[in-house]
């Protein structure tokens, strides 16, 4: 474990005081951009992240804007390092990195600078700066390229190419920029902002180094990551040993509306992980394909988020986690494909997928904090809309809505999701302000509100997703591009929890709103009149003046059993405007009297007769028990089963409301449970919520698996019929 001499002198508080003075580097590297750039995808929604490595490529720190990027930055470092000879990399260069095929950025769109650092001639460490430009060429504004089918025709890629050369910008590749990006100069000042960043990681790298002296520097960096990955293996030994699998699906890859399955099994050791995504579907033709980079920093990002969100993030993490990406699939795939949106399909369902797989460890290890902190996956899709015409002036203008940032967060087990919580991987997401938005962009907004009904029921909600409607202003129009990642296959819940709805647009074709403003009205969903259409998920339509353009995202996943939920809560909610009657009365279980109070004898009743209805609709367990003698509780193993054991220490899965033993602790306990399976979007639908529904095989299905005596959830999934 390590490189420190462990007998070595030990100043754990220097070491602290040093781990925070870098981590405040990276942190000033974001305030930098932010102040300087003036592009609300950076100022704003904070689409960006920042990184310090030591003279190896080995993380030291990370500021954690965007947890994906660690994946990117530590690929970008290490790709220049085996590029470049040491004589070639010299003080004040810096490299510019945005191909997912070299440098493993997560997609062309983001654009890196990585500077190296010396100190007095010699290489000390490295630093990273990355952002979201509006536009990186390519077929199609805004660089998600819906309809390519290979690299190629996707965006200008950068393979870590120097862009400063010993302190002097290389004007050649300005110029390449100026001839294939559609908004030249808007992002080459972006691009100057990621280089100020990096500049002023030089400096304060360099006044630390001043401070310590190279040696102290160079051994307290190498104690962090030591205690890192220390704290990080015996968090680990108190997992379970064994072997949990799950599978997402990536859905539509802008030509065919399929569904490409992502399989990752988690194997617990004594002191470390492996995620294998062996079993993943071959890569695609369409833009829904990841790269290396990119899927580590997704798959890593729970690991970071839900396993050590106590533990100080940087390359000890990766010491003990083998991470397996089969090439040539949807999770590591290789030239020429397309990748233009491979964090937002397969890099966020390699999250989801790892997020389920921990909550289900954590949930079994014997430790409460373990337990505490599984949680519900997020909506995770980053519901992209682009918009390019020409502004007011006759310019032409691409506009990427940073309110894709508005899905659903998953629930936790204290408390309810976050609302408009973006993905799970945006740790300082913004929603942008409307107004910055209407200033910088032809467009006005009608309305910005929740997405009522789309957080996932259970005993505590999945967070909402927002919905919102706009016209295009002071413009004839122009194209409008959509993309989401999450339409027919909803964020799944945990315990009992059902999945939160999916995401959609819809555009009313010469609408009223125009002349409803001039009468003195607001327009709102309910007023429109036109020609109303429901978008397909990846799609290039035309948009006039007088259309609007409406975007509603889905909430993430609930956490228990939705009628385990208090009552009074329920209608909190509905009160709120955030669910409807059909959704408290047919997920919750509540009942409302005529005055608007809660009924409590009949929610009572009412919530009785669900557990009877699905005890009813379910088929048997595949293997039931038949325990007759009382059991002694072990332990609980989440809100919905527990631990508890014979007067010969057999221990058993029983279910937490009633204590029916379910299967034994050495079986799955799955085969103990009754099951119901129906189709995904007419379940939810019953409770007011939208799951856009497969027309043609393979078709998604919900599974309620049901305590055989009470009918109480003890889990709900998703599957495909393939």
């Amino acid at each position: 474990m390590g490189k420190i001499n462990q007998a070595s002198s030990v100043n754990l508080i220097k070491a602290e005081i040093i781990r925070q003075q870098l981590y405040n580097i990276a942190q000033e590297m974001g305030i930098v951009m932010i102040r300087t750039s003036g592009d609300p995808v950076i100022s704003e929604a904070v689409d960006f992240s920042t990184f310090i490595a030591d003279k190896d490529g080995e993380i030291i720190s990370f500021s954690g804007y965007m947890t994906m990027h660690a994946g990117p930055a530590r690929q970008s470092v290490r790709h220049i390092m085996n590029t470049y000879s040491k004589e070639e990399i010299r003080p004040g260069d810096a490299f510019i990195c945005n191909d997912p095929h070299t440098t493993g950025a997560c997609h062309p769109p983001d654009v890196g600078i990585v500077k190296p650092i010396f100190y007095q001639g010699e290489l000390i460490a490295w630093c990273w700066a990355e952002g979201h430009l509006l536009d990186v060429g390519g077929m199609s504004p805004g660089g998600f390229a819906v309809a390519a089918t290979d690299a190629y025709s996707e965006a200008l890629r950068f393979p870590g190419i120097k862009i400063v050369s010993e302190g002097k910008i290389v004007q050649d590749v300005l110029h390449l920029m100026e001839v294939n990006f559609r908004l030249p100069q808007h992002d080459i000042n972006n691009i100057r902002c990621f280089i100020a960043a990096c500049n002023t990681c030089e400096k304060r790298t360099i006044d630390m180094v001043d401070k310590y002296g190279l040696d102290e520097f160079n051994h307290y960096v190498e104690l962090n990551k030591d205690l890192t990955e220390k704290a990080y293996r015996q968090r680990i030994a108190k997992l379970p040993k064994k072997t949990y699998e799950a599978t997402e699906w990536i859905e539509h890859n802008g030509h065919e509306n399929n569904l490409w399955p992502i399989n990752c099994k988690l194997t617990v050791h004594e002191d470390s992980l492996t995620l294998d995504f062996t079993g993943s579907a071959p890569q695609t033709n369409g833009f829904v394909n990841t790269t290396e980079g990119t899927a580590i920093g997704c798959a890593v990002t729970p690991i970071m988020l839900v396993l050590t969100s106590d533990i100080p993030f940087n390359e000890g993490i990766f010491r003990a986690t083998n991470i397996i990406l089969p090439e040539g699939t949807v999770v590591n795939a290789k030239m020429p494909a397309p990748v233009s949106s491979a964090h937002m399909e397969a890099g966020m369902r390699i999250t989801k997928v790892v997020t389920e797989l921990l909550s289900r460890a954590m949930m079994e290890s014997e430790d409460e904090w373990m337990q505490s902190h599984a949680m519900a996956a997020f909506h995770d899709s980053w519901v992209v809309g682009v918009f390019a015409g020409n502004d007011e002036e006759g310019k032409p203008t691409v506009f990427l809505d940073m309110n894709g940032g508005g899905a659903g967060g998953g629930a936790q087990t204290i408390c309810d999701g976050i609302d408009a919580g973006a993905s799970f991987t945006q740790l300082s997401n913004g929603l942008p302000d409307i107004e910055i938005n209407e200033l910088s962009n032809p467009v006005l907004y009608l309305w910005r509100q929740l997405n009522v009904n789309s957080g996932g029921p259970g005993k505590y909600r999945g967070g909402q997703g927002i919905e919102f409607g706009w016209i295009p202003w002071g413009t004839e129009g122009g194209n409008e591009l959509v993309s989401t990642a999450c339409w027919q296959v909803p964020a799944r819940g945990i315990m009992g929890g059902y999945p939160g709805g999916t995401s959609g647009y819809w555009v009313v074709k010469n609408s009223n709103a125009t002349k409803l403003m001039q009468e003195g009205h607001l327009p709102n969903i309910g007023q429109l009149e036109g020609e109303k259409e429901l978008l397909p998920p990846k799609h290039v339509l035309p948009i006039t003046s007088s259309d609007v353009f409406v975007q509603f995202e889905g909430g993430g996943g609930g956490l228990g059993d939705p009628i385990k939920r208090d009552p009074n809560v329920v209608l909190k909610d509905l009160y709120d405007g955030y669910i409807t009657q059909t959704m408290a009365e047919n997920a919750y279980g509540v009942i409302i009297a005529q005055n608007g109070q809660l009924d409590e004898e009949q929610t009572i009743t009412k919530r009785e007769l669900i557990r009877r209805e699905r005890l009813e609709r379910a088929t048997a367990p595949t293997k039931r028990l038949n325990i007759k003698e009382e059991l002694k509780f072990v332990r609980s193993l989440g809100d919905a089963l527990q631990l508890m054991e014979d007067r010969n220490g057999q221990q058993y899965y029983c279910c937490s409301d009633c204590g029916t033993a379910i299967a034994r602790a050495d079986e799955p306990w799955e085969h103990g449970a009754a099951r119901i399976q129906t189709n995904v979007s007419d379940k939810l639908g019953e409770y007011g919520m939208w799951v856009k529904s497969r027309e043609t095989e393979p078709y998604v299905y919900l599974n309620e698996l049901v305590c055989p005596n009470c009918g109480s959830l003890i889990s709900v999934t998703t599957s495909v019929d393939n």
